[in-house]
């Protein structure tokens, strides 16, 4: 049997058990009973207190810096030379030609106005220098119409000129005559003395006896050379 080979041993140790409560039954074996005490448990009164942790300030942070925008610069392609723009050497010999041209063009405006100034800077020097000779002229021309009035005027004094007997060679008398337009003498002045009070007097009466001068029409040279005038007397000539 083969079953019987299999389970022998819970077969046993099931016999052994029964076995066992049967002789613990036929000696009279009852239980004993334990009765646990209860303990009520006293009432305490609590309430329930929550502790809040203390809160700490949290820290700031610092703020972190905002990232600059970085602006990116495309790189400049260099574009390499275009053969096919490079001028024939032909181009570049008519553009020199050219460029001579346009130099021997303003070389030759240059010299223009430089001879045109030239020729202004004459011209303007040839009209200063006919200005003045015509200055020159005019005065000598006037010196020599004042001059034939100084004549005339010399011819009137030489005139009424009385010498005196005490009048010796080396005497002298220089006086200041003032006319007006007119002519008329208004004021005769011994300016310096010869040392002989009569030839002082003789030279002086000589002139005012003229009483009247011819003198120019034109204002200019009368006040030139006739508003005031000086007289030299010597005894052995009148001098102007």
């Amino acid at each position: 049997m083969a079953w019987v080979r299999n389970y022998w041993l819970p077969l046993v140790l099931a016999l052994l058990v029964h076995v066992a409560a049967g002789a613990l039954v036929l000696r009279g074996w009852t239980p004993t009973a334990t009765v646990a005490e209860v303990v009520r448990p006293q009432v305490v009164n609590a309430s329930l207190i929550v502790v809040q942790p203390s809160r700490k300030p949290l820290a700031q942070s610092p703020a972190k810096p905002k990232p600059v925008p970085v602006t990116e610069v495309a790189p400049t392609r260099v574009r390499p030379p275009d053969k096919r723009q490079q001028p024939s050497a032909a181009e570049k010999a008519r553009a020199a030609v050219d460029r001579k041209r346009a130099a021997e063009a303003e070389a030759a405006e240059r010299r223009r106005r430089q001879l045109a100034t030239l020729g202004e800077m004459a011209d303007a020097a040839l009209e200063q220098t006919l200005a003045r000779e015509s200055v020159s002229l005019l005065r000598d021309q006037q010196s020599q119409i004042a001059q034939s009035y100084r004549a005339e005027i010399y011819e009137l004094v030489r005139q009424n000129w009385s010498r005196p007997p005490s009048a010796r060679n080396g005497m002298s008398t220089r006086l200041l005559v003032e006319l007006i337009p007119t002519g008329e003498v208004i004021s005769v002045t011994v300016v310096e003395e010869s040392g002989n009070s009569a030839f002082d007097q003789a030279a002086e009466q000589a002139v005012l006896q003229a009483r009247r001068f011819p003198v120019p029409d034109d204002n200019s040279q009368f006040e030139r050379y006739f508003r005031r005038f000086y007289f030299l007397f010597q005894p052995e000539d009148l001098l102007r």
